[in-house]
């Protein structure tokens, strides 16, 4: 067997109505919590329970809703400020993987000092890596999508270079996530699908790695079939629970996947068309994840095969190299059928912007191209998977 070794810093605590204890989690960790919402969930009844239990609970907070999608250096570096001005001394964080990612970003530079864009991996630049912890930090999503609840990455947009890099630091994971299934109901069926098909493309990508072991596959597989029996139930059925709670563990066990072996080509494509279009993650990955498959076959046929016959058990019949084959055919469909029928051209992207946007993905996203299964050689030929994703 292969030598491997797996880490998850961090408590996951899944309950249905767990949200209502959330004074009770912060407690331990703090006595002024710094509090990063979803600005569309101001005023909810979701930020209601959470702000009681923390009154219950003598604990004193901040409210900021200063998020947005592809979240900005400069507002990560504004919530800084806030909190030590405020002494605030535990971060907590209920939203999407905006919201999460920010508050990884937060709770870690308000200890460590200097902009949070300076602690970004970016090829041939000086990063700041820190060696130990930030203020604690307690997450709540609210999608199932990004895993980012367990996962040591924080994803920071930075619109003025049209860059879109990563803080990676094993510092960063959350102390704990709390994963209520309950408040994912109320998630509409296009959010639904788009994170659905994230959840997807990171168990795909951590399986596919370079750098997978057999604790990644195992993670990964159990993903995918979560993925296949559930992600269609949750659009169209959106109050069903226990199909919510199954992407709902989906999605985490779709970052550890990616914690331990990365990602690749689709998401080192779909993170910079996001910084340069504000284009939804999901989508991004969704418009190039069949058009990838396609370019690395035959390599990793075997593994190709496997999904295929996850996601369309029918196919089970054919031999490993047709049902490889059939794979990008399957996802065209099973992406449609969730609503997702995405393209980089439909997102902005024009053809004469395909080389410079190429030398992006080269240089800034060359650590998830280096964990393909297919090597890739050149900016000339991420330009050419390019072109097959428009």
């Amino acid at each position: 067997m292969k030598a491997f070794q797996a880490t998850l810093p961090l408590t996951l605590d899944f309950e249905v109505g767990a949200i209502r204890r959330m004074g009770e989690k912060v407690a331990p960790f703090g006595k002024k919590a710094f509090l990063m919402i979803d600005p569309f969930l101001q005023g909810s009844d979701l930020v209601a329970q959470v702000t009681a239990s923390f009154v219950e609970r003598g604990i004193a907070f901040i409210e900021c809703y200063d998020i947005v999608p592809n979240p900005r250096h400069t507002m990560i570096d504004r919530a800084v400020e806030q909190v030590r001005d405020a002494g605030c001394d535990v971060v907590v964080a209920v939203g999407g993987g905006s919201a999460i990612d920010s508050a990884k970003a937060v709770a870690f530079v308000a200890v460590h000092g200097g902009s949070c864009w300076d602690y970004t991996e970016r090829l041939g630049e000086a990063v700041t890596r820190p060696q130990s912890r930030g203020l604690p930090l307690l997450v709540v999503p609210t999608t199932s999508g990004t895993g980012t609840e367990a996962t040591p990455f924080a994803v920071i947009n930075n619109p003025e270079l049209g860059l879109k890099c990563a803080i990676v630091n094993p510092f960063i994971y959350p102390d704990v996530a709390l994963i209520d299934p309950q408040i994912l109901v109320s998630k509409p069926p296009k959010l639904t699908a788009l994170t659905a098909v994230d959840t997807f493309c990171h168990a795909l990508e951590a399986y596919i790695s370079i750098h997978c072991t057999p604790w990644v596959e195992m993670v990964a597989l159990e993903a995918i079939r979560l993925f296949a029996a559930n992600a269609l139930q949750c659009v169209k059925h959106g109050d069903d629970l226990e199909a919510r709670g199954r992407m709902a563990f989906a999605s985490t066990l779709g970052g550890m996947a990616i914690a331990s072996a990365g990602v690749t080509v689709s998401h080192a494509l779909g993170q910079p068309l996001g910084a340069m279009t504000d284009a939804p993650h999901g989508g991004t990955v969704a418009a190039s994840t069949p058009y990838v498959i396609g370019w690395t076959l035959p390599v990793c046929a075997d593994k190709f095969a496997r999904v295929a016959g996850i996601l369309d058990p029918s196919t089970l019949s054919l031999s490993e190299g047709e049902r490889s084959q059939r794979l990008p055919g399957i996802l065209k469909s099973l992406f449609a059928t969730l609503g997702v029928t995405d393209t980089f051209r439909g997102y902005g992207l024009r053809v004469d912007q395909i080389d410079e946007f190429a030398q992006t993905v080269w240089t800034s996203f060359n650590q998830d191209l280096a964990c393909h299964p297919k090597k890739i050689n050149s900016k000339e030929e991420v330009a050419e998977i390019i072109r097959m994703c428009c």
